[in-house]
């Protein structure tokens, strides 16, 4: 199951190469002038996108939901101040981050895990028939949360924001204001402490 799990982190994340012209820059101009459609259409593009960093940071999804909220109320007051110097999607995430960071650090969760982070059992549902696979793999999934969960706060977000997200190590490193090697120095000691998190909560099983 271990093995299972550790392949479960691989997937969860996306690949793909970043681009030079921002894929945004049309929409946040618009915003900029004062286009609410256009601003909307980024919510929506990005807002699945933020919960679930949210979510993963502070493991309460209605908490997560509210500091989605608070994310792209900042972004909309700070939106005529972007300069584009990084990507849009760079500067939500950066904008993220510290929204989490101090979030977890206001309510002192360190510690505290939450098994119902990003609501496994609808995840799930995708369709296998076969009960014993569903159930394995919703174990699977809770024991890895709860493996990210109890990361330190600025270990678990390079983790969130490069496996799970999928973003490059240059794009991490302008989100969090990191340099490279500190963002492959936390990411190779999340990883790790993923691994130790999830051969203890295996063990507490036996």
């Amino acid at each position: 199951m271990l093995r299972q799990v550790s392949n479960k982190l691989g997937e969860m994340g996306s690949k793909g190469m970043v681009s030079v012209q921002d894929p945004d820059k049309e929409l946040v101009e618009k915003s900029q002038q004062g286009d609410r459609l256009a601003f909307d259409q980024l919510v929506l593009k990005y807002r699945n996108r933020v919960m679930g960093v949210a979510t993963r940071m502070i493991g309460d999804r209605v908490e997560a939901e509210d500091l989605a909220q608070e994310v792209f109320i900042k972004v909309y007051r700070a939106l005529k101040g972007f300069q584009g110097a990084s990507l849009f999607s760079t500067w939500l995430y950066r904008i993220t981050a510290n929204s989490c960071l101090n979030q977890r650090r206001r309510q002192n969760l360190e510690g505290q895990f939450s098994t119902s982070v990003n609501n496994p059992e609808q995840q799930l549902s995708d369709g296998a028939s076969n009960p014993h696979t569903l159930l394995e793999r919703k174990e699977i999934k809770i024991t890895l949360e709860k493996a990210i969960q109890a990361l330190a706060p600025e270990q678990r977000m390079v983790l969130i924001l490069r496996d799970i997200e999928g973003l490059s190590y240059e794009e991490i490193s302008d989100s969090l204001d990191l340099e490279l090697g500190t963002v492959r120095s936390r990411l190779h000691r999340a990883r790790l402490a993923v691994q130790t998190n999830i051969k203890s909560f295996l063990s507490q099983g036996d």
